[in-house]
């Protein structure tokens, strides 16, 4: 349950602190801080004994005292009235500011102390801990105190049980022991941020977040490293192994985006799982992106391009641990408004790098029209945006040109090594993955010529064990882009390795009107070339006739019609049918020849056998005689 010290300490940091566009989310950050005081109740350490000695009217502290005040310190719009001695005896600091402002003909000392971290909330503290009046240490306000009481020099050698030594025990002992009390104590270093980190309080309540996220889970480390180095046990029981691995994605999730950084930086130098890490600044992005609503004036677009930008830098490099869909969902993000080249080229490259993990949902990025982008361009009229998929493609081609090559160079090799079979299976699922991707567009009304050529050739023709889906998705293209001339029908053509179509594909090219005669010209002459080399020079020419090669051979610059083409693909398949059929002949007569050969052998074996057994009963009858 909050206490009323601690929700006006959370208004003030929310009257008094500057923010700034580092801290991306700032507008939600206080109540974030809200939520995470009422998780739990907070651990206190009480200071003090005496009660009643100060009342607070408007602006004004005053001491509930018969001694009249004979000091008044102003801290930004408060005033203190107090008392030299309690100030003197605790701080070397006061001590030397009332002496520098005491004058013999004034009894009363004024001045200013400018700067002091905290404000008047923690200078109200450093003065109660002078005068021994009551309070408490919690793990929301023992950061601001602290970094008072170092600003005061309220050290132990200027005076024994001083209030640094205090706050920093409490710190050590009873926060930093405890995972949800550095989150918290950690939330408050943001309005004292410069001054915390000077006394290095910011990065002890990192390294035991950190500490707790990496180590935690595990049930053999019941201890962790304390404020000062030594070691003692946790307050509460850690997370053990099995349990949710994301349980402490929401928790940080409260931090400024540069404290999360740091978290994050500080859990990779500690080995933590990556994976875990980038499910963490995912779940960071999604949890304040949402936040950050463009308006019509487009005040956020600054600080969410600033944001995806810090984001995508934090993610891990190791290939695989981001799924694909969530990175290209971030890069459809910073095409849309315009972060840095940087950050869409490391996109591109995650994304090319586990390419092959990916479906063709996932490459389906729509064309995102950002605020600060031209709407004239003809780019912007597509359903999809295809030059960043272009861009992945290359970066995977890039990446894998070795397995490419050695793709072209083992086409005639069965048995590749296994390390090898596997990186081909790599490619050649991009490959099918992009003349998939080739037919989903192919129908794009903008999808202009160059930009369909680049996106087919951006795979090797020696990545494609088959090119089934490349003619299809050129023959769809073609039907939807009929103003093509036969010179661009032709180059499309050429991305296409006829030898690599199947029967029913090479069918379909032979009677396709839109193709090029050309075209159709040279898938006849391969399935020739297939008959010759299936039956030899001699019975292909004698089968196939010297009319029909003629044909063939010289009907490359006339037309030929749709009728003529069946004919000349029904000769060609009944050809192959022949091919088929006296294979099987020649089988059966080897089969036949086998038989009879094997019914001699019997008979001539039966034979043997009865002259054999005759034998015996003749010497019988000569013993007889």
């Amino acid at each position: 349950m909050l206490r009323k010290e601690d929700i006006r300490a959370a208004d003030w940091r929310r009257d008094k602190s500057p923010l700034t566009l580092e801290t991306v989310h700032s507008s939600s950050k206080r109540e974030r801080e809200r939520r995470v005081f009422e998780r739990e109740e907070m651990a206190t350490m009480v200071i003090g004994s005496k009660t009643g000695i100060f009342q607070l009217n408007k602006t004004l502290w005053k001491c509930r005292t018969e001694l009249g005040s004979d000091v008044v310190i102003d801290v930004e719009d408060f005033s203190f009235f107090l008392h030299k001695f309690p100030l003197m005896n605790a701080s070397p600091v006061l001590r030397k500011l009332i002496g520098k402002n005491s004058h013999e003909q004034h009894n009363l000392c004024n001045f200013t102390l400018h700067d002091i971290p905290g404000g008047p909330h923690s200078f109200e503290h450093a003065v109660k801990f002078c005068y021994g009046e009551k309070f408490e240490l919690t793990s929301s306000n023992v950061v601001p105190i602290l970094c008072a009481a170092y600003y005061l020099d309220m050290n132990e050698d200027y005076m024994a049980g001083n209030l640094i030594s205090q706050a920093e025990n409490f710190l050590s002992n009873k926060v930093l022991s405890n995972w949800k009390e550095s989150i918290t104590a950690l939330l408050s270093c943001e309005p004292v941020f410069n001054f915390s980190e000077k006394i290095d309080v910011v990065s002890k309540c990192l390294d035991s977040l950190a500490c707790k996220v990496t180590y935690g889970k595990l049930s053999n480390s019941p201890t962790k490293p304390s404020w000062n180095g030594i070691v003692h046990a946790d307050a509460a029981p850690l997370k053990l192994e099995g349990s949710d691995l994301n349980w402490w994605h929401d928790d940080v999730s409260s931090l400024s985006l540069p404290l999360f950084k740091r978290l994050i930086g500080l859990l990779g130098a500690k080995g933590h799982d990556p994976e875990n890490i980038s499910s963490a600044v995912i779940y960071y992005w999604n949890k304040v992106h949402p936040g950050l609503v463009l308006d019509s004036t487009g005040v956020y677009v600054d600080d969410l391009r600033i944001l995806l930008e810090e984001i995508v830098a934090l993610l891990p490099v190791q290939k695989g641990v981001t799924q694909t869909k969530t990175l290209l969902g971030m890069l459809s993000t910073s095409l849309m408004y315009n972060v840095s080249t940087a950050c869409i080229e490391s996109l591109e490259k995650r994304i090319g790098a586990q390419l092959d993990e990916s479906t063709l949902e996932d490459l389906l990025v729509p064309n995102l029209q950002g605020p600060n982008q031209p709407s004239s361009s003809k780019k912007n009229e597509s359903k999809y945006d295809m030059d960043c998929i272009q861009r992945i493609i290359e970066q995977f081609v890039e990446e894998n040109l070795n397995v490419t090559k050695t793709t072209s160079n083992l086409q005639d090799d069965e048995n590749p090594m296994e390390a090898q079979a596997q990186e081909l299976d790599k490619v050649a699922a991009v490959a099918k993955l992009v003349d998939e991707y080739l037919m989903k567009i192919s129908t794009e009304a903008h999808l202009e010529f160059r930009q369909f050529q680049s996106l087919a050739s951006a795979i090797p023709a020696s990545a494609r064990s088959s090119n089934d889906d490349l003619y299809y998705a050129i023959d769809v293209y073609l039907q939807y882009h009929a103003d093509l001339s036969e010179q661009q029908k032709e180059q499309l053509c050429q991305l296409v390795d006829m030898r690599k179509l199947s029967r029913d594909a090479c069918r379909h090219v032979a009677l396709n009107e839109k193709l090029p005669l050309r075209v159709v010209v040279k898938v006849l002459f391969i399935e020739l070339i297939h008959l010759k080399s299936s039956l030899g020079e001699q019975e292909a020419e004698a089968l196939i006739g010297t009319e029909l090669r003629g044909e063939i051979e010289t009907e490359t610059e006339t037309e030929i019609d749709n009728g003529r083409r069946e004919m000349l693909w029904q000769r060609l398949k009944l050809h192959r049918n022949y091919e088929t059929l006296k294979k099987l002949i020649k089988k059966l007569e080897k089969a036949k020849e086998a038989r009879k050969n094997w019914s001699i052998s019997f008979c001539k074996n039966m034979e043997s056998v009865r002259i054999f057994k005759m034998l015996p009963a003749s010497r019988g009858q000569q013993d007889a005689a």
